[in-house]
């Protein structure tokens, strides 16, 4: 099905915190968002929807082998063609049905087209789920942006050291091999981890852990974060973004002891 009005654009992982309402300031988002606005007065872009409550939707074109997202256009839409646009976030919050019925309209399609369509759109979702990160590239002068300055995530990437572990089959032995232990005169024994997982789309790492009071991280040996906990299960995560250092640790505290993680090695993003 060719020209469609209304398409459905998955944005993949790593980009998810590219667009300009997050990477802009205020003041420089919201002189896009009124342009955007003000051209639309009043009326979707996509579907000729009246209305005074528009979303501005931002849409991209991508390069996996260059690794670039290119601005294609920003856009006043209704919250429908939105819903539209972010079909898997609709059908993750219980609006599926109601963003095909939409879809159906909009572009007089059938059902098989729209399956189609859909099942494109997630081809292509996964084989941009490739690539951790993406560099940005628009010429905002177009959209009401003259002057303002482009600016670019900085996540680098993490190498996780417990990339394969099966943590529901660890023994204590295993613990021991991979984390150095300090236990004190205690019966509970130091904090146990429950698990540890990294997501280099968006530059977190989460510990899950029990018997812990608090973690501490260190970058390049020195201590950058610290947070408490008071009881039962400990989840937590750091987010290193603007992160500038090589080799990142964390010592989970407790009354039993302490449990120190191998080093998580910190590489530059992996951009042009």
């Amino acid at each position: 099905m060719e020209d469609l009005k209304l398409t459905i654009n998955l944005l993949p992982k790593g980009a998810w915190n590219n667009d300009f309402s997050k990477t802009l300031s205020k003041k420089d988002w919201e002189k896009l968002r009124q342009f955007a606005l003000k051209r639309a007065n009043g009326t979707c872009e996509i579907c000729g929807f009246e209305t005074n409550d528009l979303d501005v939707h931002e849409e991209w074109n991508f390069d996996v082998k260059k690794k670039t997202q290119t601005l294609k256009y920003i856009k006043a839409i209704c919250s429908r063609c939105h819903g539209v646009k972010h079909f898997k976030n609709s059908v993750r919050l219980g609006f599926g049905e109601e963003a095909e019925r939409h879809f159906l309209k909009v572009n007089n399609a059938s059902e098989m087209q729209f399956a189609t369509h859909l099942n494109k759109a997630l081809i292509e979702y996964e084989e941009k789920n490739k690539v951790f990160r993406w560099k940005i590239i628009a010429d905002l002068e177009e959209f009401g942006g003259s002057g303002i300055e482009l600016k670019q995530n900085n996540i680098p990437l993490i190498k996780n050291p417990y990339e394969n572990v099966d943590w529901s089959k660890l023994s204590y032995n295993d613990t021991k091999n991979m984390f150095e232990i300090k236990r004190n005169d205690n019966i509970i024994g130091s904090p146990k981890i429950v698990y540890i997982e990294v997501d280099n789309y968006q530059g977190i790492i989460q510990v899950k852990s029990l018997f812990a009071d608090k973690i501490e991280w260190y970058l390049d040996e020195i201590k950058v974060k610290t947070k408490y906990h008071t009881a039962g299960l400990f989840i937590t995560k750091l987010n290193i973004k603007d992160l500038n250092g090589n080799q990142l640790k964390f010592k989970l505290i407790g009354t039993g002891g302490e449990t120190i993680s191998k080093v998580f090695e910190i590489l530059p993003q992996e951009v042009l």
